[in-house]
């Protein structure tokens, strides 16, 4: 497990060193690590590439019988803020389930509510997004871990909406992927606390050109509370 996770960390660093000025416009890698070509977590690639990463996982690695606590569900509470004009608020709400598959690596779905607010914004979206885990450090006692998914979300008002910097109107449906580091520390047998940080994209990905996808990004935190019943 440790030099499974080495090796993807080794490629990660790798393609950030070459990818220099292939961030999407106004990104720069500290404010989206992952978003550069060809990875592009913030994309619909956050989905892809964490189904093919647990896809080669399930086919050569062994099963692990003996793993307690498989399935867990939890409810958490993040904020993001954006880095693009207008600075989108974004408070959210997410609760899910989370499976074990092996030691290292878990998958999931999670319902999400976004409450997305600024001067030109006020609206809810409702999402769906599976999700996959991998962690480099599963102890007794805590977790870390490394979080990517994605999915669609549709929002009550077409997001995002013209502002005086951009006039494009955005759309009710959308995907969203949500991408991150996170721990989960044990408090009692059957509660953890989970907390950590990510990174959040909303887009219809040209679904409906260009002139309609004026996309949200932002980066935040997240702190909750996983239940194992049994």
């Amino acid at each position: 497990m440790k030099y499974t996770f080495l090796y993807i960390l080794t490629v990660f660093i790798f393609f950030s060193n070459q990818a220099h000025g292939q961030y999407a416009v106004n990104d720069t890698w500290y404010n989206n690590p992952l978003g550069f070509e060809p990875v592009k977590l913030h994309t619909s690639m956050g989905f892809i590439i964490p189904a093919v990463a647990v896809g080669a996982c399930l086919m050569l690695t062994k099963k692990n019988p003996s793993i307690a606590n498989r399935l867990s569900v939890y409810n958490e509470t993040g904020l993001s803020w954006g880095y693009k004009y207008p600075y989108t608020f974004m408070p959210q709400n997410n609760t899910g389930i989370n499976f074990f598959l092996r030691r290292f690596m878990s998958v999931g779905t999670e319902v999400d509510l976004y409450f997305p607010q600024d001067h030109f914004n006020s609206t809810t979206g409702l999402a769906v997004r599976p999700f996959a885990r991998f962690y480099p450090v599963n102890n007794n006692n805590w977790r870390l871990y490394f979080e990517s998914g994605g999915g669609l979300i549709y929002l009550f008002d077409e997001f995002p909406k013209p502002t005086d910097r951009d006039g494009r109107l955005g759309t009710h449906w959308n995907g969203t992927t949500k991408y991150g580091i996170g721990t989960e520390i044990n408090l009692t047998k059957t509660f953890d606390l989970m907390a950590g940080i990510r990174h959040i994209h909303i887009s219809n990905g040209n679904t409906s050109g260009e002139e309609r996808n004026p996309s949200h990004d932002s980066n935040g935190f997240f702190i909750g509370l996983s239940y194992k019943p049994y």
